[in-house]
């Protein structure tokens, strides 16, 4: 980095979902490796903050200001403090814009028409590839070293600790396997039906007597999870019940997972949970769980078409194809390995 300080600055403008935020783990690795000394600041939105928390690649996380106020504050207090800048989201022009503002020497993003102008380094995106695949050549082409091309949940040690009281906490049987499930998604198209995953806590009961742990949100998924509990004699429902840090400290224990294109199915596959990954409505060669342990189950593949939502019949028939066996079955595979 000619012309700028001998231990460089650098500053992160991430994104807000949890998912998308765990893509650019590996990364946020490369600018590690590649300037071990740097100082790295790291901006993200409130939703996926937490996902960050422990990352040791990161030493400075900031959350995303809201507001006009807030951004005054951030501009003060950060102007001519870094020399570079990453822009990870491909159409936020704001984020892109935040590279100049603070006067970042080098300012590097993605090329595209809306945001070409704020950056000094671009890269196009690649569709025939994974976004992390993306994030991390934007990385190494910024003076990142390749570190490993998977997502990375850190968990501390106190989170670790409290996940070790778990069975003695929720009723869980210990030595049984315990099958952590996502009973919700974002939107219903993303979504198993609830009545799929009462047929699943049924199977791997008969199976081998495992129990079917219920994570989600709270409002909906927590009362699926609670139906899901009422049916089903070996379920338990932690819907609602945990945040989001402490569900990655539950899902760690898991002998398995089951969720579709979901926040907690990336955590779990980035924690190297064994993860079968359900979709149809997007696409998992972009957007699939990535992990040592991971398979992933099609159902309906046109999740292509932009008049798919308007089209549909039923939102959740897009992983209606997904039998319970197919799952129960996956599951076999991945935890035989």
């Amino acid at each position: 980095m000619s012309g700028t300080r001998a231990t460089p600055r650098i500053i992160v403008f991430n994104m807000n979902f949890i998912g998308d935020v765990l893509f650019t783990t590996p990364a946020l690795a490369a600018l590690r490796k590649g300037y071990p000394e740097a100082e790295v600041t790291v901006v993200v939105g409130r939703r996926a903050k937490d996902v960050l928390v422990a990352n040791p690649d990161v030493d400075h996380l900031v959350e995303f200001p809201r507001t006009l106020s807030e951004r005054w504050q951030l501009l003060r207090r950060f102007f001519r403090r870094f020399d570079l800048s990453l822009s990870l989201s491909s159409r936020n022009v704001e984020r892109a814009a935040w590279g100049m503002a603070l006067g970042c020497r080098q300012r590097w993003g993605f090329n595209r028409p809306e945001t070409r102008l704020f950056l000094t380094g671009r890269i196009e995106e690649r569709r025939d590839r994974h976004w992390a695949e993306d994030y991390l050549e934007l990385a190494c082409l910024a003076g990142g070293k390749r570190n490993g091309d998977l997502p990375r949940f850190y968990l501390t040690p106190e989170e670790k600790a409290w996940a070790e009281e778990l069975p003695a906490r929720w009723g869980l049987r210990p030595g049984h396997l315990w099958i952590g499930v996502h009973v919700g998604a974002s939107y219903p198209e993303k979504a198993w039906r609830p009545e799929r995953f009462l047929e699943l806590a049924r199977l791997a009961d008969e199976a081998s007597g495992a129990q079917v742990i219920a994570f989600g949100g709270p409002g909906e998924e927590a009362a699926t999870g609670d139906w899901l509990a009422t049916q089903a004699t070996n379920a338990v429902n932690l819907a609602g019940k945990l945040s989001l840090r402490d569900f990655a400290a539950a899902v760690s224990r898991c002998t398995a997972f089951v969720g579709g294109d979901s926040g907690p199915t990336h955590i779990a596959a980035a924690l190297g949970v064994p993860t079968v990954g359900l979709y149809g409505f997007t696409d998992p060669t972009r957007m699939g769980p990535l992990g040592e342990r991971v398979e992933v189950l099609l159902g309906l593949e046109r999740h292509w078409d932009p008049n798919a939502q308007r089209l549909q019949e039923s939102p959740y028939q897009w992983l209606d194809p997904i039998s319970p066996e197919e799952v129960w079955k996956a599951i076999g595979r991945l935890t035989a390995r």
